[in-house]
């Protein structure tokens, strides 16, 4: 079984001194809390035969613990007390700080990594989805026990957070158990915030088009990647419309982009499209690996292959194909009660839980049928449902994504008709 508690606590929710503190915080969470000294949370998990982790993204923060079913119990109760009651220690708060800058050193010695943040700060400015979840050293350096137990105080709240159980378990019981535990004795959401509680909502509309190239030791081949807003992850129409055309752009040897860049002309060694929901406003990630001899020739196919994509709607074999490879890997993934409770935390925390099935029927109506067999929305009338602004921010080496079918069509031109591709495609110039 597997007991997943999601705060909406994640780096978008510091302020302009705290850059690093919810990642850091994370990590002092197993230093010790009020009901147990440093390290024996890890010791009475392990005993369960259990394991746990945690992970700060950009939205929110996710603490889990595996173990088998028979340990629900304690789980649930050592894990709320962790998460709700940390001892910020000064001691150990100065040890772990050296830890966290550690990490921050090495992935500074990461190639990737560079790229990836790189392309994040200059696609997204200011915006906290531009700055490194793990900080900066001179931010690290200034954080202090008091600090952290400010912000926790601030956000770890029970309107800001979500607990998800799965597996071989008693739901009777886990409810019990819950009300029992720490989580059970939050006291209830403060309805009047000030204005630090909105600083988090700040909406991410458009990218700052540009360009720029890295040089970088150990890349091992030359990356083109680019970056750009779409709707928020409220937007989930929209959202299932992107993960359908990402599929049909770089799932698999027959995909769009695949079959004509590596396949027939075997210029790239690799293509890869992302689409990562988030709160304020959903990211699009493309990259593509090449030798860097082909660069700049590869960019001009790329752009060729985007523009000869957009003008025709998929085929519908192709449609079908990617609609079958996104709900076997959904189907596929939640095999484990993990992966389940990794799935449902997200939406639980946001109040957009739904059967399955819905997610199923969004997928199939963006191909003209609902997962009955049903007609789709006639003529797509909810593809505006939270549209944003779109440009493309094309640097570090990169290119698009998108997607047709009469429906994908007219979503997809909704963005690009207001600026046309070369918007997309910037001329070779500094950022």
């Amino acid at each position: 079984m597997c007991v997943d508690v999601r705060v909406d606590a994640g780096s978008r929710c510091e302020g302009a001194q705290e850059l690093g503190l919810a990642h850091f915080l994370e990590h002092m969470m197993f230093k010790g809390s009020r009901g147990l000294p440093e390290g024996a949370f890890d010791l009475r998990i392990e005993a369960l035969g259990g394991m746990s982790n945690a992970a700060t993204g950009l939205d929110d923060v996710q603490y889990h613990v595996v173990c088998p079913a028979e340990g629900a119990s304690e789980a649930i109760r050592l894990l709320a007390d962790l998460v709700l009651h940390p001892v910020l220690d000064h001691k150990a708060f100065r040890l772990e700080q050296l830890v966290v800058r550690e990490e921050l050193r090495q992935s500074r010695d990461q190639p990737e990594e560079i790229a990836c943040c790189t392309l994040l700060q200059r696609a997204c400015g200011t915006h906290r989805y531009g700055q490194p979840i793990l900080g900066n050293e001179d931010s690290l350096a200034d954080l202090t026990p008091a600090v952290m137990q400010a912000f926790h105080r601030r956000w770890y709240g029970a309107d800001r957070l979500a607990v998800v159980v799965a597996g071989a378990v008693d739901p009777e019981r886990c409810l019990a158990d819950l009300e029992r535990s720490s989580l059970g004795r939050l006291a209830a959401p403060n309805t009047t915030r000030d204005s630090r509680h909105t600083r988090h909502l700040e909406p991410l509309s458009a990218v700052l088009a540009g360009r720029t190239t890295l040089r970088l030791k150990r890349l091992g081949c030359a990356r083109l990647m680019a970056c750009w807003v779409m709707p928020p992850a409220a937007s989930r129409w929209c959202i299932s419309g992107l993960e359908l055309a990402a599929a049909l752009l770089s799932e698999g040897r027959c995909s769009w982009l695949v079959a004509r860049l590596r396949e027939e002309l075997g210029v790239v060694d690799d293509v890869d499209v992302d689409v990562i929901p988030l709160e304020c406003g959903s990211l699009v990630l493309l990259e593509t690996s090449c030798e860097a001899s082909q660069a700049e020739r590869v960019e001009g196919l790329l752009r060729q292959a985007l523009t000869d994509w957009l003008q025709q709607p998929p085929r519908e074999d192709d449609m079908q194909r990617a609609c079958r490879l996104i709900v076997n890997g959904l189907c596929f993934g939640l095999e484990t009660a993990a992966s389940m409770a990794m799935h449902l935390g997200p939406a639980l925390l946001r109040r957009r839980l739904e059967p399955l099935e819905k997610e199923f029927d969004r997928l199939c109506r963006w191909g003209g049928k609902d997962s009955r067999g049903r007609d789709g929305p006639a003529g797509g009338q909810q593809y505006h449902e939270g549209q944003g602004d779109c440009q493309l921010f094309h640097g570090n080496h990169l290119s698009t994504v998108w997607v047709n079918s009469t429906l994908f069509q007219r979503f997809f031109h909704s963005f690009i008709d207001r600026r046309g591709l070369g918007e997309f495609f910037p001329s070779h110039r500094p950022l």
